[in-house]
């Protein structure tokens, strides 16, 4: 790159900066030979001012343009807020190449599924207590996006859902759609940051029916265009945007998002408010007029329209509190059920599913719907011959309505487990939310889950997929259990190389390798070490969560309520929860027994503060000193847990710029203000107060 070329993307205003920073920056050079998407905010807002330096005042740069392009944009995903970007032009111009097709993006809050009912009586079960005003609006089949501007109203970046963490980059076909601007005025919002806008991505029933005779039905067809990397297969301007949620600016209720996102030229989601009573009959009314839409629509989203409230409610670790999708019923016919089948889950639970005569439903031939439990298959009363309703609950999971009879032969249940042939017991299971209802069923389960095959080979399998572990495949698994080496994990911590070399194609360099692999997982993390266990509702989310408040040993001996009281948990998982350590009693404290546990590296506080241990600090308004993910970020390396929300659990909330003398403050801080009168907590700071008073500086 000729040092008289000098780009657009670097002001020579942006660098004022000492020599001391320059040497201390000289560290950052190296950071571009790293993956540039592996780089956190701090450190590519550094690498910007670095390579600035070099741009401008050394002018001797030492990475293309291109590169350092790069840079910027990916800060823009990561932090479209961070105050580098203001010194910077061109880098972010919405012509540019905002990353590749079907590169990961991490979502800035969770893009969370809703909760489902299908039925008068589970949109009963879930309003019950609300009160107030909902809102409902059609639910488009389509596929669920987001996109995002900077502070400037500029197009960054749109995403799919993907996982709900973390979804594909679909920027560069989401900016051909018409009815998603490239721009908007974010004037209009009051807002001075960057936002995201929400909603979802369909091909409208009159666009489908010209290409009908190629394609299935408009929802996969919009869905394989927006992935497409190349060919799309139709007109991207056929697509349609629907936008239904505004993150980044402060409104009271959903009727105000719904305002805003169309004064800023998206078109949002058809929103009526309605009272609890009345939402079964707007339900009944849209979906006898879903034949005059133009999209399709597979149900109806009821919300609580004060955002208040929705932050009260929270939400668990798969959808919010707060709304709930009533699900249209898909397609439905009759078969005649053949045989029932029970399968085996690694906790010992023995499940039935009824095998039928195939039958086409919603596009798909079939053979198998579950019957979920021994309370379900009872209450059936099946027989071999009987015609079964089934249905595909929105379109997508076989279900068995009713029982219409007609059969003969009837069906029992078992009273040997199908793997071990031990004896079969009916025990009262966890409850569970069935059709929008919490029930307590009685469940089949192996009495001897401990020495039934079955189980071990999942237990197995899970702790070493858990952990991670190099060498243990199924057939290695397999093999250990068929020889007799070990009945569960904490069995592989005895094993030597001598051990293994009976074992089908073993010899002693894999004998020695899977050894020294058992012996590398002597110090595990809490977090991983309780994921491991395979107890139902100890996932990612779960685990991380609970192993942040608590130690192991602590977790052991919490009560439903205890855990039922954190954010994005609740009562049916604190039970699952706890009823699955105290069943896994005996394995774990064999395993405690090898085992090591540590904290994660990277969240061990680098500079620990007493006042800061054990805070849960949460960030509103616009912040001066840097931004907020820097914050979050500054606060955790200080020992404290940063919050996106006010919880019973939130300590400190730190409000920016002027509000706490606003006549409007945000969300956050109205609830802070509530929670403080009735509880004392949170404290309530300004950014300034909060880091002065603390000595913490960015």
């Amino acid at each position: 790159m000729p040092s008289d070329k000098k780009p657009p993307s670097r002001k020579a205003g942006a660098v004022r900066r000492s020599a001391a920073t320059r040497t201390d920056s000289a560290a950052l050079a190296p950071h571009i030979d790293r993956d540039i998407d592996g780089l956190n905010a701090a450190e590519l807002a550094e690498a910007i001012r670095f390579h600035n330096w070099r741009y401008f005042i050394d002018d001797d740069p030492v990475i293309p343009d291109a590169v350092y392009d790069r840079l910027v944009r990916r800060l823009q995903l990561v932090d479209a807020g961070a105050p580098i970007l203001a010194q910077v032009g061109a880098a972010a111009d919405v012509d540019e190449d905002q990353g590749a097709a079907g590169d990961k993006v991490d979502h800035t809050a969770l893009m969370l599924s809703l909760d489902k009912c299908y039925d008068a009586a589970g949109l009963t079960q879930w309003e019950k207590g609300l009160g107030g005003t909902l809102v409902a609006s059609p639910k488009v089949d389509g596929l669920a996006c987001s996109i995002r501007y900077d502070a400037r109203g500029r197009f960054l970046v749109a995403a799919t859902r993907g996982d709900g963490r973390r979804g594909e980059n679909i920027s560069q076909n989401a900016r051909r759609i018409p009815s998603i601007p490239t721009s908007i005025d974010v004037d209009r919002l009051g807002s001075a940051a960057a936002i995201e806008v929400r909603g979802e991505v369909y091909l409208p029933l009159s666009a489908f029916a010209r290409v009908a005779d190629r394609f299935s039905n408009p929802r996969n067809t919009a869905a394989g265009a927006m992935k497409s990397k190349e060919s799309p297969g139709i007109p991207l301007e056929d697509l349609a945007f629907f936008a239904y949620d505004l993150l980044g600016c402060d409104v009271s209720t959903e009727q105000e998002k719904a305002r805003l996102l169309a004064d800023i030229g998206f078109t949002p989601v058809e929103t009526e408010p309605c009272t609890v009573d009345a939402a079964q009959a707007v339900c009944d009314r849209i979906a006898a007029a879903r034949g005059s839409f133009d999209y399709e629509l597979d149900g109806v989203v009821f919300k609580i329209d004060d955002v208040a409230t929705q932050v009260r409610l929270g939400a668990t670790a798969h959808h919010p509190r707060w709304a709930i999708a009533y699900k249209f019923q898909g397609d439905s016919d009759v078969s005649a059920v053949e045989e029932v089948e029970w399968s085996l889950s690694r906790t010992g639970t023995i499940t039935p599913v009824a095998i039928v005569e195939p039958v086409q439903l919603s596009g798909a031939s079939v053979t198998r719907a579950t019957l979920h439990n021994l309370s379900n298959f009872l209450r059936l009363g099946l027989h071999r011959g009987d015609l079964l309703r089934l249905t595909r609950r929105g379109g997508v999971i076989p279900h068995v309505e009713a029982n219409h009879g007609g059969g003969d032969d009837a069906f029992a249940a078992p009273a040997i487990c199908p793997s071990c042939g031990g004896a079969a017991v009916a025990v009262d299971g966890t409850p569970r939310k069935v059709d929008g209802r919490t029930e307590t069923t009685t469940v089949l389960r192996c009495a001897a889950p401990d020495d039934c095959p079955a189980v071990q080979r999942g237990r197995l399998t899970h702790f070493t997929r858990a952990l991670e572990m190099d060498g243990f495949g199924e057939k290695v698994v397999d093999a250990l259990l068929e020889h007799h080496l070990v009945r569960d994990p904490a069995d592989l911590f005895h094993l030597r190389p001598a051990d293994l070399l009976p074992l089908p194609r073993m010899g002693p360099a894999l004998a020695e390798k899977l050894v020294a692999e058992i012996q590398r997982q002597r110090r595990v993390e809490s977090e991983v070490f309780v994921r491991a266990l395979g107890v139902d509702g100890l996932g990612h989310h779960a685990a991380s969560l609970l192993t942040a408040r608590w130690s192991v040993g602590d977790l052991r001996s919490r009560t439903v309520e205890e855990i039922a009281e954190l954010h994005s948990l609740g009562d049916l998982s604190a039970r699952s929860i706890v009823e699955g350590l105290a069943d896994q009693a005996s394995l774990i404290d064999r395993l405690l027994a090898e085992i090591e546990l540590v904290a994660p590296a990277d969240d061990a506080p680098t500079d620990a503060s007493p006042r800061l241990h054990g805070e849960v600090v949460v960030f509103t308004g616009t912040l001066t000193r840097m931004s907020r993910r820097d914050a979050q970020q500054l606060v955790s390396r200080h020992g404290a847990r940063s919050g996106g929300s006010i919880t019973a659990e939130t300590t400190v909330l730190v409000v920016g710029g002027d509000e706490l003398e606003s006549a409007r403050p945000s969300t956050k801080l109205t609830k802070a203000r509530k929670l403080e009168e009735t509880t004392g907590r949170p404290r309530i700071a300004s950014e300034a107060e909060f880091f002065d008073a603390l000595g913490l500086e960015g």
